[in-house]
């Protein structure tokens, strides 16, 4: 039996949607992976705080973009995510390890 696809809707006339979208669209020329983050998380708080939460905050157009930003600027593929979480574990015991550095 097919699932009914679930839906929400962006509301482009609240002001905090409308800033946080042209931030998301800004960052997409970016490389400075701090701004971008830090830009990222002020939006996520102002979504939230303004009742987007839940499935909505993760689905929306606005997370997919500074998600789809930073997966491009880490050059993420499978393997590089499934080696990066490998690192973190041997990160997490104290050991020391080497990895890919792919330049812009």
């Amino acid at each position: 039996m097919a699932t009914a696809k679930q839906t929400a809707v962006a509301n482009g006339s609240d002001e905090i949607q409308q800033r946080a979208a042209s931030d998301a669209d800004a960052v997409q020329d970016g490389v400075n992976i701090v701004a971008i983050v830090g830009a990222f998380h002020r939006h996520l708080l102002a979504l939230h705080r303004s009742g987007v939460s839940g499935d909505e905050l993760f689905n929306h157009p606005v997370a997919l973009s500074f998600t789809s930003k930073l997966n491009s600027l880490c050059r993420m593929t499978h393997d590089r995510e499934l080696d990066a979480l490998g690192a973190i574990r041997r990160i997490e015991r104290g050991e020391s390890v080497e990895y890919e550095v792919i330049p812009l």
